[in-house]
């Protein structure tokens, strides 16, 4: 079963690290208008994305010890995602933190 949680939690990891190194493919932001887009530290933005997706690994890995299949998904997909849309609405809540100083 162990092994089982190793793939998607390899990906996420991928996904992570992707979104790390190459933050302006996160969605909306090449919608966004130019001026806007030099106002904001993408970097900072990209780093506080990946290590969320890396918070939720551990909880991925922690799956097959769950009692029930309902926990198990919860701890395979429910937490990471939860993680990331918590790192999405904080983002777009404190959008003043993430530009640029200077």
């Amino acid at each position: 079963m162990f092994v089982g949680v190793l793939i998607p939690a390899l990906v996420w990891g991928l996904i992570a690290l992707f979104v790390r190194r190459h933050p302006e493919t996160m969605a909306g932001y090449n919608t966004m208008p130019r001026k806007k887009r030099e106002r904001i530290d993408l970097h900072r933005i990209g780093r506080l994305v990946s290590n969320g997706m890396y918070g939720g690994i551990p909880c991925m890995l922690l799956a097959p010890l769950m009692p029930t299949r309902g926990l198990f998904m919860t701890m395979l997909v429910g937490v990471p995602v939860g993680l990331l849309v918590a790192v999405a609405i904080y983002v777009n809540l404190s959008a003043k933190k993430f530009e640029k100083k200077g």
